[in-house]
């Protein structure tokens, strides 16, 4: 057998992983995703303890992809909620944006 259980088990070191690449991105929720340490998983799968059959390798790899897609999801959501809540700490009452003239 080229993988082990152990590894792909839901709480083994690459169990989010192979979730993220059967499940879909969705399945897993933000706690999950932030959890998850890619360049950690990447070292493991280029890396194995045990022999990974190149097909498991493309899986882990897929689901290393789907996590790190939906991290960057959140960072650009999470910049965008701040640039809206800078441009509305800085706009007068008339809805304008606040600039002083020296």
């Amino acid at each position: 057998m080229f993988y082990s259980e152990i590894i792909l088990a839901k709480k083994g070191p690459l169990g989010k992983v192979w979730l993220a690449a059967h499940w879909g991105d969705k399945k897993l929720g933000r706690g999950q995703i932030f959890s998850t340490d890619i360049s950690q998983s990447v070292d493991n799968i280029v890396n194995p303890a045990v022999p990974l059959a190149l097909r498991v390798s493309g899986h882990l790899l897929l689901g290393v992809v789907r996590i790190y897609s939906r991290k960057v999801k959140y960072l650009q959501k999470d910049c965008e909620e701040a640039m809206v809540k800078i441009k509305m700490a800085f706009r007068d009452d008339n809805g304008r944006g606040h600039h002083q003239e020296y």
